[in-house]
């Protein structure tokens, strides 16, 4: 089955050659990469030349900000029967492609699959806190395993689903356009399965931050997270769990010795409630 592999990028240059390396070692080789460039110069040119020449690469420019915007200009250009999100900064395991195109030809009922996403350089979850195990996945699940990265659909869903362009990196409502994204394919019919077993490897975001760009960067992610919740019409019930419930663990992760996660808990549920109140307040002057 042939992939769609659809990575938006900016700044980055080792770590995409590095992704594109593993990209060039798979054991699958029927993929093209739909490459959105949003740096405003050509750092990129003389990688997109090189590894054009081992795999196809249709290389756009944009320079619009907005990591969502960026991924629906490359979802126009899906012809994969399968499609997908690399980050820039992540590693596909040689045989990474094959095992996801094994898992859709063994059934075709399933339209999406998500696979987990493991530290570069250890076996240690590199994204979840808490493990899920194999399964359908539902909302709730969707919640915690829904990183883009680890997505992965049929192509009748790339016209079906779009991100939502005010949610993401880019916009005051700086995360969970990867849960928003799922869930919307979740309503559009595409029965999902997550596979732990299936790996990619990304870095784990606590080695790549500093202490205050880790608190900056999962209060923004709140903030996203929050504006979901308004958004999807979460019960208030539910609400006031997932804004209280970081507080709830910031305690028994210091007392595991996880100081660095536990300081960053106090700006989830802060983003978190901004990102809710704040979606109210649009949505109140929306009102006639």
């Amino acid at each position: 089955m042939r992939f769609s592999l659809v990575l938006s990028t900016k700044h980055r240059v080792q770590e995409l050659e590095r992704f594109l390396e593993s990209l060039a070692a798979q054991t699958c080789a029927d993929f093209e990469l739909i490459l959105v460039d949003q740096n405003t110069d050509d750092r990129l040119a003389e990688l997109v030349k090189f590894y054009s020449q081992k795999f196809p690469v249709l290389h756009i420019k944009q320079t619009e900000s907005g990591l969502s915007r960026a991924r629906n200009q490359g979802l126009q250009h899906v012809k994969g029967e399968l499609f997908g999100f690399p980050d820039d900064d992540c590693i596909y395991p040689a045989d990474f492609l094959a095992k996801v195109s094994q898992f859709f030809n063994r059934d075709s009922a399933w339209g999406g699959l998500i696979i987990n996403v493991l530290d570069l350089e250890s076996d240690k979850e590199a994204m979840l806190h808490s493990p899920e195990s194999a399964g359908v996945v539902d909302y709730d699940k969707g919640w915690i395993v829904g990183m883009t990265a680890a997505l992965f659909f049929r192509s009748e869903f790339a016209f079906k689903v779009q991100f939502d362009e005010g949610m993401g990196p880019g916009t005051p409502w700086g995360g969970a356009e990867d849960v928003d994204y799922l869930y919307s394919c979740l309503d559009a019919g595409a029965k999902t399965y997550y596979d732990p077993e299936i790996v990619i490897r990304h870095p784990t975001p606590s080695k790549l931050y500093s202490i205050s760009q880790s608190i900056q960067r999962e209060y923004n992610h709140g903030r996203g997270a929050g504006f979901l919740m308004r958004k999807c019409k979460f019960p208030l019930s539910k609400v006031l769990w997932l804004v209280t419930n970081p507080l709830i663990f910031t305690p028994v992760f210091i007392f595991q010795g996880k100081v660095r996660a536990a300081i960053c808990f106090p700006g989830i549920s802060l983003g978190r409630a901004q990102g809710y109140l704040g979606n109210l307040k649009i949505h109140q002057k929306a009102l006639p």
